[in-house]
């Protein structure tokens, strides 16, 4: 069995990176980066409503899974409308931000759900420093024609919290180890392989699928900002006996052509025996 993986910050529509054109004029070559890479899987991150109905038009053999915003805290709703009303979000959009495209005819869901990373992981909620609400989104797969099992996280984590997120993540990836031995964490981690908490997950298990494959130690983050971690903060790690990373690269335009979006698109091509 081979499955390929893709995480991609997508950068939402409001936002205007440096260097990186406005969301109506990048949205089909996106689009097509990720479509000629031919995953099995997309793990977005940064992903607004309107965002993810021109990718479900894109990308329709592919079901998507998302998380509802349900009765968050006063806390977020007050941080958010403070910070985002301006650029047109007068409520938390839901479904909100974190997005797994899956191939419909390739896997079958067997469960799926979310978490907040907030010392109140249950509820729509912050607490962390974040002035943004942030969430992990799982699933758990059954690859059809291997009859292989699986399970993968996918999350944006903030930089102004990275130690405190991380932890809390820590602490559901044990009890989801209890009882499966194939385990994936992908997404915008916003720390690079010198950090701390890069140390804390590889000392727990986490493998990372840029070692030993076939690809160049390159920064995924566009830009070189004092306040975020620059190099390669867009991750793809895996904890399991049975799976192999093959190929890690970054997915990025003809040179001619702008960037997609203030980070490049990690592909991951795995085997499993």
């Amino acid at each position: 069995m081979k499955i390929s993986i893709i995480t991609s910050n997508i950068s939402a529509d409001f936002l205007s990176p440096p260097g990186v054109p406005t969301w109506d004029e990048r949205k089909l070559p996106y689009a097509d980066i990720l479509r000629r890479a031919e995953p099995d899987i997309i793990g977005l991150q940064e992903v607004t409503p309107r965002q993810l109905q021109f990718l479900q038009t894109q990308f329709s053999e592919f079901t998507a899974l998302t998380v509802p915003v349900n009765n968050p805290t006063s806390d977020l709703v007050a941080t958010w409308q403070a910070k985002y009303e301006k650029h047109g979000f007068p409520k938390i959009p839901s479904p909100y931000e974190i997005i797994l495209f899956y191939r419909t005819d390739t896997f079958e869901l067997l469960s799926n759900g979310s978490w907040w990373l907030s010392p109140t992981p249950d509820i729509p909620s912050i607490g962390f420093g974040n002035s943004a609400p942030r969430v992990v989104l799982w699933a758990h797969f059954h690859h059809i024609a291997s009859r292989k099992e699986f399970v993968i996280f996918n999350t944006h984590i903030d930089h102004r919290c990275t130690t405190s997120m991380v932890n809390s993540c820590r602490k559901q990836f044990s009890l989801f180890a209890e009882n499966h031995s194939s385990l994936i964490f992908i997404g915008d981690l916003n720390f690079n392989e010198k950090d701390a908490n890069y140390d804390l997950l590889i000392s727990d298990g986490w493998n990372d699928s840029h070692k030993g494959t076939i690809g160049f130690d390159s920064a995924t983050f566009l830009n070189n900002l004092n306040s975020i971690p620059s190099g390669r903060i867009d991750h793809i790690l895996y904890k399991s006996k049975e799976f192999t990373a093959l190929t890690w690269k970054r997915l990025l335009p003809p040179r001619s052509r702008p960037r997609i979006s203030d980070h490049d698109p990690v592909y991951v091509e795995f085997q499993a025996g």
